[in-house]
């Protein structure tokens, strides 16, 4: 067991604010797309999905540019793609963010020049969702590519992050048809059913993740720290249950009612689910323990930065 680590806390919570609003607002335009290829009952489910992805991700971004500490320079963010994941992802959520625009702007408001187009909008939005799954990823990557963070570098990370961001994305759109009352029963009926898949997906993925801490003593130290630590209240009331158990339980019930009481079953699990995928974020960035310097036998735990 390697002496005096501690973990990360250059990265805060604007960061975790970051990762998680790109996530759902990309989750919630391929919820939005895929809608649109459902027939005429999931035209409105579509609209809010479209409409979630670019103000989220912006959002999003203004949290990164708040914890930056120069924000005018955001713009070197971009340079050397082919050596940085960060100008790799700064490229990517831009062309999103640059696509999801377009399909708002031209399909609801103001131009609407999309709404008799169907196959540009079509085209639009098959980009769109290409990507839309590159910034869910990337929000993993982004993590996944820091090194001397072993809990952080591996290949699970991005994929929890990929399931994360389209179950809360999910629910972001549930969450907001559901203030249409029972005018779209009909898709939030089916959204939270496959959603609940998604949560069981996302339990399997998340304790693979954890499991793979063993290969190194500071991804252990890690995982102790998340399981059993300082960050486990945040990781077991927050994610497991307030994220995880709580939305999944809710969707089973909701799937045996029918109206106003599946709606509002719905809408009380897609709110802690939401909740659940920050505090999804917010831990993986708190247990994240630096590597220790080694040099021949001898090791030296970095100091707290």
């Amino acid at each position: 067991m390697l002496p005096n680590l501690k973990a990360q806390s250059k990265w805060s919570w604007l960061v975790a604010a970051y990762l998680f609003l790109a996530g759902l607002g990309a989750g919630a335009y391929v919820t939005g797309v895929v809608a649109s290829y459902l027939g005429d009952g999931w035209i409105g489910i579509s609209k809010i999905g479209v409409c979630l992805g670019f103000p989220c991700v912006l959002v999003g971004c203004m949290f990164l540019l708040a914890d930056l500490g120069a924000p005018l320079n955001f713009w070197r963010a971009a340079m050397r793609p082919n050596t940085s994941w960060i100008a790799r992802g700064t490229i990517i959520i831009t062309i999103f963010m640059v696509l999801a625009f377009i399909h708002v702007a031209f399909w609801l408001w103001p131009f609407q020049g999309l709404a008799e187009a169907v196959g540009a909008r079509q085209f639009i939005g098959i980009l769109g969702v290409i990507f839309a799954f590159g910034t869910m990823i990337y929000t993993g990557i982004l993590l996944a590519a820091s090194r001397p963070i072993a809990f952080w570098s591996t290949s699970m990370l991005p994929l929890l992050f990929l399931v994360s961001a389209l179950s809360t994305g999910i629910m972001a759109v549930i969450l907001l048809a559901s203030f249409a009352g029972t005018t779209h029963a009909g898709p939030i009926h089916s959204l939270a059913r496959f959603d609940s898949l998604v949560i069981i997906l996302e339990m399997f993925v998340l304790g693979f993740f954890l499991q793979g801490t063993h290969r190194v003593p500071e991804a252990r130290a890690s995982a102790n720290l998340v399981l059993s630590g300082a960050v486990a209240p945040l990781f077991w009331w927050g994610v497991a249950v307030l994220g995880l158990i709580v939305p999944l339980l809710l969707d089973l019930l909701g799937a045996r009612l029918e109206g106003g009481g599946a709606i509002t079953v719905a809408f009380v699990a897609s709110l802690c689910g939401i909740l659940g995928g920050l505090f999804l974020r917010q831990v993986v960035l708190s247990g994240g323990i630096h590597a220790p310097l080694r040099a021949g036998r001898f090791e030296i735990a970095l100091p707290n930065i």
